[in-house]
């Protein structure tokens, strides 16, 4: 082929020379030469003609031919320029399909031919040795089987539609593995507007799915722990949700020793048939290397103990627990092995990546879940023990003052004595409610007036906004609160059975300026005198929120009842600690 425009413009010069000859007309003459065309390398033996007459009929014939194979010789390297340009861009277009996933086929519906891209060999990972015949039914075999009815109705409507087609398939590969593939069809017409080839691109879209998949898994699984507060219940939802997601046998979490390396299992799901494993392991037991990939913080993955070294020497130890192949991902905090996750099966598997990342993220995720808890527990506990100690200690003290007032003079105060302890106890009691965190004024109010309710709740009223108070704050005003009801009791308005009381509140300011203005008012009772002293109870009220809170009291005490008005500094909502919490700022 690369000779042909030189032997075609050879045999028109010729047949132009042999018209001259034969018309006689002007003299022609010939010479033979072997040379060379400028630019060609390939060119053969060139003819050359000299026409004596350039002007006449023949030689403007013989011009025109001789243009004609001029540009026949140049058009050589133009065409290889051509070739070269479509060899890059063939170059160019594999690369870009390799790059992308995309497999393409080329569909000819007259003759039923189908040709595939190597890229899409490799998407499906099926065999390039395949014949063109065998590519759709093997296509098919490879599909999972929910899959494959919908998509051979979708291909082989291709035939009869130029309708595009969009649509998503699961491929399961040799080692049995999901891949997922996203097909795009396009059919072109005939004269008569019927399909007659089609192009499909399928893009291997398995990593977005993967990624789709595992979060939906986790936020599914957060919502589901997120109330749990008992550790053991976090752990066994964890462990039930992975392990039905990977569809494994077993799938475990357990605690392990730093100096014994012994695994203890804190949760253990599996599927029927096999028996609860509880029991604590020791690594070592399997292998050194387990221990030592563990104990570094690497996970490590056995697709089959019967055919990884690794394993050599203590297959005996997985099969006595019907494990065929695993994954272990190490928990490593502080330089220290402290627990591990392990999802095993009972028969040889293949652990794809997103699986093996996904074990990661959820061991991590059900640590912190656990420790949160855990620790949440023993605060519990310990503030329980504490709430426990301090009714003990209270107890104690009120059977010594009841041993300290025997004496008949000394009754009065005793029972105003045990009764301030009682209302410190039943403070108490709120905090502990609310975890030593804070009690809600209204509760604190309430439960200093529940003495005074029996069947009259309406000789007092409560009406405030909701407030939270610190422990300190709390147990100074329940102890003021407890004081102005026993001198309601004694002097003022609950010691008739007419008079009320009303205890309303208030947040005065905004921001860091705040304070918490209280009034206490009673109605009804007897005439009130101005008391030519103070008594216990008034000193506890003034000392207790001017020292304690760094507060304001001001007690008025009118001729219809007894007014108190405290003015009280709230803290910043960031301000707080231990001590605080405790009660012991």
């Amino acid at each position: 082929m690369e000779g042909l425009p030189t032997v075609y413009a050879l045999a028109c010069l010729l047949a132009v020379a042999a018209c001259l000859s034969v018309l006689g007309v002007g003299a022609v003459r010939r010479a033979n030469r072997s040379s060379r065309t400028r630019g060609s390398s390939k060119q053969g033996p060139q003819t050359a003609f000299t026409i004596s007459d350039p002007t006449s009929p023949i030689g403007h014939l013989a011009g025109t031919f001789g243009e004609m194979a001029a540009k026949l010789g140049l058009g050589e390297p133009e065409r290889a320029r051509i070739m070269r340009a479509l060899r890059e861009g063939e170059e160019r277009l594999q690369v870009a399909q390799d790059v992308a996933g995309l497999g393409v086929w080329d569909w000819d519906h007259l003759s039923g031919r189908i040709a595939w891209s190597p890229q899409m060999f490799r998407v499906t990972g099926l065999s390039p040795e395949l014949g063109e015949t065998d590519l759709l039914s093997a296509w098919l075999n490879a599909l999972h089987p929910e899959d494959r009815g919908r998509m051979e109705r979708e291909v082989m409507h291709l035939l009869r539609s130029l309708q595009p087609l969009t649509a998503e398939y699961r491929i399961i590969d040799s080692d049995g593995s999901l891949r997922w593939l996203l097909m795009r069809a396009q059919s072109l017409p005939d004269d008569a507007g019927k399909p007659l080839r089609t192009v499909i691109v399928n893009l291997d879209i398995t990593p977005s799915k993967e990624s789709e998949a595992r979060e939906r898994f986790l936020l599914a699984l957060s919502d589901r722990i997120r109330d749990l507060v008992r550790p053991g219940e976090i752990l066994a939802t964890v462990t039930e949700s992975l392990g039905r997601h990977l569809s494994v046998c077993r799938l475990g979490y357990g605690e392990v020793s730093a100096s014994t390396m012994v695994l203890t299992p804190l949760a253990d799901w599996h599927v029927d048939g096999l028996p609860v494993d509880r029991k604590p392991y020791a690594l070592t037991s399997f292998g050194p290397v387990l221990g030592d990939e563990l104990r570094a913080g690497r996970t490590v993955v056995v697709g089959s103990i019967a055919s990884d070294p690794r394993i050599e020497g203590c297959r005996g130890a997985f099969m006595a627990i019907q494990v065929a192949a695993f994954i272990c991902v190490p928990l490593v905090k502080e330089g220290q092995l402290r627990a591990v996750l392990y999802a095993q099966s009972t028969a040889p598997r293949h652990w794809p990546p997103c699986e093996i990342e996904l074990c990661r993220d959820v061991a991590e995720r059900a640590w912190a879940a656990f420790e949160r808890a855990r620790s949440n527990a023993r605060q519990n506990l310990l503030i329980n023990e504490l709430n426990h100690r301090v009714k003990n200690t209270l107890a104690t003290v009120q059977s010594i003052a009841a041993q300290s007032f025997k004496s008949g003079q000394s009754k009065a105060a005793q029972e105003a004595f045990e009764a301030r302890l009682f209302a410190l106890s039943k403070t108490h009691d709120v905090l502990t409610r609310e975890n030593w965190e804070g009690a809600n004024l209204y509760d604190i109010v309430a439960e200093a007036m529940a003495p005074y309710a029996k069947d009259h709740a309406e000789r007092f009223r409560i009406a405030g906004e909701p407030l939270q108070l610190r422990p300190r704050m709390a147990l100074t005003l329940a102890m003021a609160m407890h004081e102005l009801s026993t001198i309601a009791a004694k002097y003022g308005a609950f010691s008739t059975e007419t008079g009320h009381v009303d205890v309303r509140w208030h947040v005065d300011g905004a921001g860091d300026v705040r304070h918490l203005i209280l009034h206490w008012q009673e109605w009804g009772g007897p005439q009130v005198q101005v008391p030519t002293r103070k008594g216990f109870g008034s000193r506890l009220i003034e000392l207790g929120l001017t020292r304690e809170l760094g507060g304001e009291v001001d007690l008025d005490y009118r001729s219809d009842g007894l007014v108190c008005a405290f003015r009280i500094p709230l803290p910043d909502k960031e301000e707080g600690g231990t001590d605080d919490i405790l009660g012991l700022a």
